[in-house]
């Protein structure tokens, strides 16, 4: 007698009727076992090997604190994409380069090495004057936009903050922040914290150099600062690093469940 189960004959001639349940009873053993290693492999090939939170906002907005808070917590890589600009600007001017030659920005801008980012040699207020005239060259912005994309495919996951994350650098960031507050709480917070440095400041000119940073930022033509269409805005004016951490926190595990399934 021929007994046909799942596509495999079994002659059971001669054979018990033990056997031959022996038998189909390894098969679906087999069969079973193969389904568990075919989803098992399906779900380790849908599971993300990377996660990218991107976070925009102007400067002295809190969105390098906050980014720098939530790098530590989550175990990601973190880059401040504002201090790349800075490092293009600070090599040109360690070689006396003009800072408004394009075709040299982008050669030093190519030759950035962002595993040596040195923030505080970087924030000097001369660096930060000198980033603004390269940052706004495109060929300069393509070869560090290169570089920080490269940067948020890194393991298990990067933050970035800047001005263009969310809609240029990482458009498909599955988190993207928005962080804001009003120019008189942003300039108040620059200036404590120059204070705090044992620098001296005045807040007036802060206030009027935010504004001025505002202005240009907003207003180039090549990679404006913008929210990107499905940023979350947080405004941080009347809120503590902690309370936007949290805020943040709750976004970013909400999207991190949802990439699992």
């Amino acid at each position: 007698m021929l007994t046909t189960l799942g596509g495999f004959a079994f002659v059971t001639i001669g054979i018990t009727p033990i056997i031959t349940l022996v038998l189909a009873a390894a098969y679906l053993l087999f069969a079973l076992g193969q389904w568990f290693f075919d989803k098992d492999e399906k779900d380790h090939a849908a599971a993300p090997t990377h996660f990218t939170i991107a976070i925009d906002g102007p400067a002295a907005s809190g969105k390098g604190t906050l980014a720098r808070r939530i790098a530590e917590a989550y175990g990601y890589h973190h880059l401040d994409t504002g201090l790349t600009y800075r490092a293009v600007a600070k090599a040109l001017m360690d070689q006396n380069m003009p800072l408004d030659d394009e075709f040299l920005a982008e050669k030093a801008a190519r030759t950035v090495d962002l595993s040596k980012l040195d923030r505080t040699l970087l924030s000097a207020h001369d660096v930060g004057e000198a980033a603004s005239r390269v940052a706004v060259m495109p060929a300069v912005r393509r070869a560090l936009v290169a570089a920080q994309q490269g940067f948020a495919m890194r393991s298990p996951g990067a933050v970035l903050d800047g001005r263009d994350i969310g809609t240029v650098v990482c458009p498909d960031a599955p988190v993207k922040l928005y962080i804001t507050a009003s120019p008189e709480a942003r300039a108040r917070r620059r200036y404590d914290e120059i204070k705090s440095n044992g620098g001296g400041a005045q807040y007036e000119e802060i206030l009027e150099d935010l504004t001025r940073r505002d202005a240009r930022d907003m207003g180039r033509t090549d990679s404006p600062l913008k929210p990107a269409a499905d940023a979350h805005l947080l405004d941080t004016t009347e809120m503590d690093i902690e309370t936007a951490f949290l805020n943040a926190k709750t976004l970013i595990d909400q999207a991190l469940a949802k990439s699992k399934h």
